[in-house]
């Protein structure tokens, strides 16, 4: 159960209810495993985020009348097998002098019966389908992302970042509200200033529509100067679904990230695809789930492929603990050399690599 801190409640109180109602709640998750990762060399660990991201987050609520409401969040990944902040800092900010320390949101909002205005930092849209439709929530060893977050903006171009693949920073969006413009319709735009930082100038947006068992959406994002004055800039598109069947949840997606304009001249540029598809399925306390996807290096990136296999299960101790067990494994083609961990041990291009978590989540 979330716990609510009705302090700004308190402070209206004294000021003689002439304030509007609001609230502060604090939540959080701690989750910890041990790891096994072999990439030529098996390596052994404590690892953190295997079930879901470990975070700490404050966020609030003031309902101004006639429907507006004001909102904030602020959360901070964290990292708890050393109890430290967690190092997931995104373009334009580096983890030395400069930290972000609410690094995986921090926004501010006004919304109503026609939706929401957010400012700040956020995942960006074309990040949402890779999270929502992976079973293992881009989460640990099994995580979709392990074929996508490999330094594909470095692979393209030395010397480049591509920070905004899950969140952007100084962005204001538009959230489209629940129902107001049709029953299940859903989706965002999001404009992010660069702010003199390289890969830091993002827009984008998603639209997507869920009925009953049913669930799609599809999303577009650009990224300008990947490197100052350059005028190369990067595009993803992806478009994911699920359905229902109650027993269990089938989902699948399919995307593309594309770098335009690498050789000078002649315009040729690089170009990853990704794909997968996933089940779940929960019975009682338990939830098994897997996944097998792939990727697909073109143009300058080509003969970069791989693929990769998932599968967990997750067993319910109560509504806020969970243990859970997790097994991929990566067969990479060519020059590929994705990892299922990015803190884990180097890889030899061509080379596979698999791996295993068994831990424990706790949420608050």
């Amino acid at each position: 159960m979330k716990k609510s801190v009705l302090a700004l409640a308190a402070l209206g109180a004294f000021a003689g209810g002439a304030s509007a109602q609001s609230s502060v709640t604090m939540f959080g998750v701690v989750d910890l495993n041990v790891m096994s990762v072999d990439n030529g060399d098996r390596t052994y660990s404590m690892g953190t985020d295997g079930m879901a991201s470990s975070r700490l987050g404050f966020r609030g609520v003031e309902d101004l009348g006639g429907g507006l409401k004001a909102g904030f969040w602020l959360e901070m990944g964290i990292a708890p097998d050393t109890g430290r902040n967690a190092g997931v800092w995104g373009n334009g900010t580096t983890s030395t002098g400069n930290e972000l320390i609410f690094n995986r949101r921090s926004t501010v909002s006004l919304s109503n019966q026609w939706g929401e205005l957010r400012l700040g930092r956020d995942y960006t849209a074309t990040f949402w389908n890779w999270t929502v439709f992976d079973p293992f929530g881009t989460n640990g060893v099994g995580s979709a992302t392990n074929l996508a977050l490999s330094g594909f903006a470095q692979q393209a171009l030395a010397g480049t970042t591509y920070g905004t693949l899950v969140r952007a920073n100084n962005m204001v969006a538009y959230i489209l509200p629940n129902g107001t413009f049709g029953p299940g319709l859903y989706g965002q735009v999001q404009v992010a200033a660069g702010e003199n930082a390289n890969a830091n100038k993002y827009y984008g947006g998603r639209i997507g529509y869920a009925a009953g068992p049913f669930d799609i959406a599809a999303s577009y994002g650009k990224t300008e100067e990947l490197l100052a004055g350059s005028g190369i800039d990067l595009d993803t598109w992806n478009i994911g679904g699920s359905w229902n069947f109650g027993f269990m949840k089938l989902s699948g997606f399919y995307g593309q990230i594309n770098v335009d304009g690498l050789v000078p001249y002649v315009g040729d540029d690089a170009e990853r695809e990704n794909w997968f598809v996933g089940v779940s399925a929960p019975f009682g306390q338990w939830n098994l789930k897997a996944s097998y996807g792939g990727t697909n290096g073109k143009k300058l990136l080509n003969n970069d492929d791989a693929s990769q296999w998932a599968i967990g299960v997750d067993y319910n101790l109560s509504k806020r603990t969970a243990l859970y067990a997790t097994w991929s494994s990566i067969n990479n083609d060519g020059n590929s050399a994705f990892k299922v961990s990015g803190q884990s041990s180097g890889l030899t291009p061509g080379n596979n690599s698999t791996g295993g978590q068994i831990g424990i989540r706790h949420q608050f």
